[in-house]
């Protein structure tokens, strides 16, 4: 079970869906919830302190303690009506340390959600490093709600994106939660035997198998992507199926201050269509 649930909340009209697919699950899950408000300012150069009179920065704080305060009621209303139990975080952070700021909040509680990048948000915590630096940095499960969609059911009909890799067995524990609750599983796994590690021969093992350990009863399923990208055809069953949730492995790593994302997961981060949930 998920017992404490962390939601990003920021100032985009995405956040509203956000919010209330975190209150879905924190419901399901009779899980804690806190908000995460960040405040980031911008790390100004010594030579442009003097240009910068004191009475601006000043504004520029009462602005954002004016934008942090309505978000906090409004949350608090949100969460009181849903009878979630819940608290509020707000933390002030350099403008280059969004992602570095919350994947440090990610890695204290079960499960994060977060929104997908949409390049077009105003909001100052729309970065290019989130939400993908916290995927690959966190170290806990987060949960990905698109920017364009609303979402009224969460965990019913669930995919798995599987190959017999580290990060997507990571990826499948951390959405046990949810794989326990669901209607129905389906494990999905895209150009089988593409890969060497995919032939590697382990008798006796099927994840159907242990799945039915912990009460799910998975339908399986192996296709070959023929003319589209292995992405659109996760993306295509899952609109087939009716899918509510995906949960993918993420593949990659963090090299110094540069993400480096495998195809398919930056696809998935791209094109998402749905909540998606993934580790790393």
């Amino acid at each position: 079970m998920y017992r404490d649930i962390l939601v990003h909340i920021d100032t985009s009209a995405a956040c509203k869906e956000r919010l209330s697919v975190a209150l879905k699950v924190a419901k399901a899950q009779d899980a804690h919830l806190t908000g995460l408000f960040l405040l980031p300012y911008p790390e100004i150069p010594r030579f442009m302190e003097v240009q910068i009179t004191e009475e601006i920065i000043n504004q520029q704080r009462s602005a954002m303690a004016e934008t942090a305060k309505a978000a906090r009621t409004q949350f608090e209303e949100t969460c009181n009506a849903a009878g979630v139990a819940f608290s509020w975080q707000e933390t002030s952070c350099p403008a280059s340390e969004i992602a570095d700021t919350t994947a440090m909040y990610a890695r204290h509680h079960d499960l994060t959600v977060l929104g997908q990048h949409d390049p077009e948000s105003s909001d100052p915590c729309s970065v290019s490093e989130m939400p993908d630096k916290v995927i690959l940095t966190a170290g806990a499960p987060v949960l990905l709600v698109p920017y364009v969609g609303k979402f009224d059911t969460i965990g019913d009909r669930v995919m798995v994106a599987w190959k017999p890799y580290r990060e997507a067995v990571r990826a499948m524990n951390d959405s046990m939660p949810f794989l326990e609750a669901a209607k129905s599983v389906l494990v999905l796994c895209a150009d089988p035997n593409k890969g060497a590690r995919d032939t590697m021969p382990v008798p006796g093992v099927d994840i159907g198998e242990r799945l039915k350990c912990h009460g799910v009863n998975a339908k399986k399923e192996s296709m070959n992507a023929s003319g589209i990208s292995v992405g659109d055809l996760i993306l295509s069953r899952a609109a087939d199926e009716s899918i509510d949730l995906m949960v993918c492995g993420a593949y990659g790593r963090p090299r110094l201050r540069e993400l480096m994302l495998g195809g398919v997961t930056q696809h998935l981060l791209r094109h998402m269509t749905v909540p998606v949930l993934m580790s790393h």
